[in-house]
């Protein structure tokens, strides 16, 4: 999943901002096992090569409507095809992929096979490289390593390249829109679909849970929908896993669970493993599951509450703290006796226990951690996924806050992209991204795109913390990197010629900025067209450059087309739409226009609270700008406290020392003593 972030703009009273796009995130996956071979199937024929991450699972069943329709999308031809597996988490797409895969090595098939995991970049760089040394081209890093080896796939004279779990298609260039101030994957720029092999007589199947990727990534008609199983498909698999026949006194029973398990491979699977490693009857685990839920749910709602949301974490060693916080979120007695409310969480869990939901894995009562069955879990989220839509956003965004509250030193980038930038919490991010920067130099080298856009998002939060100087340099190395690798009309470069414009900007130096802005205004109206985003971008920060220097003639009907198309393009509550607001109501401030300036200034802030929230830096500006109309129309009380709290808000989410706290208690000072 992309996101957005803000790059300040601020000079005297005003902060120009906004919003960058926040970092794909980069898990760190477990290194794969894989199969590399090398065959020639038979005398005279060609050398194949197939690196695939997984043995072949010899009991899979056959879900024969699955393969008939891939046999008749992909038949024997010498052209490119492609296709998808796309469904629910656990509906079986990567086993299918991996049978598929198989048949395709079977022998008198001289045909590559190849597997790639499209998790992430990093997955996706990390397989490519396995695929190179493979391929005898290892040396090679960054970029020119995945185009080699998309050109060499491309070579094969028959070849079948399987991507699994693409599930965040933003990677590929779907569904993105770009802001000025971060680079990120677009149509326009550098996504991972650029090193996909396309030409040849070649084959690309797609594993994803997104159904987009039909009719983005494959044409419409090539899509497979993956569902549940058929319920002689079911019960065959829940034999297998549990390596024991189905009586005949267990049918009804085998067929409710597998109801219950809504017919998922995956849940199946995990069902049979738990019957035979503890031999329980199906019977019991029935019992266990449809009954428990609902009598869990009138009997204890905290119990039921805690079960729904620890459902979105990891199963394994969950802390009593997480149980706690998933107990009391909502709660209306969450702010009574600490004591009691304890007690009511340990009730709520020893309930949890008692129906076999939960393990204790041991500690003292306040360090004790919990184990939740894996098939428990899976069954869970699947139930909410199926039954109640709110109820799913409900239960997984409150997990999402949880984790983000109780552990903010321990989240990945994508927290750190959104989460942090959503409050401002600058000094936290800087840590996660120079962690990202670290890791993705190590792991994908010096001049691979992505490395790059961390150096990027490192200047970033260096410029948001008023760090100008170390934000310029990181800009100016990124521009030079970028000019190489990409060329002077690639997006991204010129997205880098903007974020440096910004800097100079920020810092006074409005005659350097102004000519680059003009510049990269020219290239974003000739390579990505008038309404563009980006080009949007350009003409608010050109005209932002304009007031600073007193020309607001001209400033202010650039400001109100900017603010028209975002209307037009964006609605009137998009953050880019309510910074387009802001700006102009600098322009009517400046020119004298107070009534105008205070009836949009409040708006803003109104605005701002509503979507961002009170304590988000851009609500902060909206507070401050408003005290300044407030005090230039005479409202000297109402100015004073309205920044007064503004400066106490900067203290708390910024730093004494940032420059915008500086400036609000400058003016705080000599508001009072005037």
């Amino acid at each position: 999943m992309l996101f957005g972030g803000a790059l300040t703009l601020g000079l005297n009273s005003e902060q120009y901002q906004s919003h960058f796009c926040r970092e794909l995130v980069v898990r760190s996956p477990q290194q794969p096992s894989y199969l590399t071979v090398s065959t020639s199937p038979a005398n005279n024929s060609p050398k194949v090569s197939r690196v695939i991450p997984f043995p072949r699972n010899e009991d899979i069943v056959n879900r024969a409507h699955i393969f008939t329709r891939l046999d008749t999308l992909f038949p024997p031809k010498s052209d490119y095809q492609s296709a998808a597996l796309y469904g629910l988490s656990g509906s079986g797409k990567t086993q299918v992929a991996l049978e598929y895969a198989y048949r395709q090595c079977r022998d008198g098939y001289a045909c590559s096979v190849l597997w790639v995991h499209a998790d992430n970049e990093s997955t996706f760089a990390q397989d490519y490289k396995a695929i190179a040394r493979k391929l005898g081209i290892d040396k090679l890093d960054g970029e020119k390593l995945l185009i080699t080896v998309r050109e060499r796939i491309e070579s094969m004279l028959s070849w079948l390249l399987v991507l699994d779990n693409a599930d965040d298609l933003t990677l590929f260039g779907v569904g993105r829109t770009r802001h000025i101030t971060l680079p990120r994957h677009t149509e326009e720029s550098t996504s991972l679909y650029e090193y996909v092999p396309r030409g040849g007589n070649g084959t690309v199947l797609w594993t994803s849970r997104d159904k987009r990727i039909i009719g983005t990534l494959v044409s419409p008609w090539r899509g497979i929908h993956v569902v549940q199983m058929s319920p002689d498909e079911a019960i065959a698999l829940l034999e297998t896993s549990r390596n024991e026949k189905t009586s005949s006194g267990e049918v009804v029973d085998t067929r409710e669970l597998l109801k219950e398990l809504q017919w998922l491979p995956l849940a199946i699977s995990q069902a049979g493993a738990y019957l035979r490693r503890t031999s329980t009857s199906i019977r019991d685990v029935l019992e266990t599951w449809s009954i428990s839920i609902e009598r869990i749910r009138l009997d204890n709602k905290m119990a039921y509450r805690i079960l729904h949301i620890i459902a979105y974490v990891n199963n394994q060693n969950i802390p009593f703290d997480i149980m706690t916080a998933a107990g009391l979120y909502g709660d209306k007695k969450e702010k009574g006796d600490l004591g009691e409310n304890k007690g009511r969480v340990v009730e709520a869990v020893t309930r949890l226990k008692e129906f076999s939901f939960l393990g204790l894995l041991g500690g003292r009562m306040d360090e004790r951690s919990y184990e939740m069955q894996k098939l428990v879990q899976e069954a869970t989220r699947y139930r909410l996924s199926m039954r109640n839509s709110k109820d799913e956003v409900y239960f997984s965004s409150t997990a999402v806050q949880i984790m983000a509250e109780l552990f903010p030193e321990r989240k990945r980038q994508a927290w750190a992209e959104y989460y942090l930038y959503d409050r401002g919490r600058w000094r936290e991010k800087e840590t996660v991204d120079k962690r990202a920067y670290k890791l993705r130099r190590e792991v994908l080298g010096e001049m691979y795109p992505n490395t790059i856009w961390s150096m990027t998002y490192l200047a970033t939060t260096y410029h948001q913390q008023g760090r100008y100087t170390e934000a310029e340099t990181i800009y100016i190395q990124v521009l030079e990197l970028q000019r190489e690798i990409l060329g002077k009309k690639h997006p991204d470069t010129i997205w880098s010629m903007a974020s440096l414009a910004v800097t100079y900007h920020t810092q006074g130096r409005y005659a350097e900025a102004e000519a680059m802005q003009i510049k990269v205004l020219e290239l974003r109206r000739e390579v990505l067209g008038e309404r563009h985003p980006d080009t949007t971008w350009s003409m608010a920060y050109l005209a932002t450059t304009y007031h600073q220097q007193g020309r607001y003639t001209e400033a202010e009907p650039m400001k109100i087309k900017v603010l028209e198309l975002r209307r037009e393009i964006l609605g009137e509550r998009h953050p880019d739409t309510i910074w387009s607001m802001a700006d102009l109501t600098v322009t009517y401030h400046e020119q004298g226009r107070y009534v105008e300036a205070e009836a949009m200034r409040i708006k803003v802030l109104e605005l701002r609270r509503e979507v961002l929230g009170e304590k988000h830096p851009d609500s902060l500006q909206a507070m401050h700008d408003l005290a300044i109309t407030w005090r230039s129309r005479g409202r000297r009380d109402d100015a004073i406290a309205l920044m007064d709290k503004c400066l106490r808000l900067r203290h708390m989410v910024l730093r004494p020392g940032h420059p915008f706290t500086e400036q609000s208690t400058k003016t705080l000072n000599s508001w009072k003593t005037s």
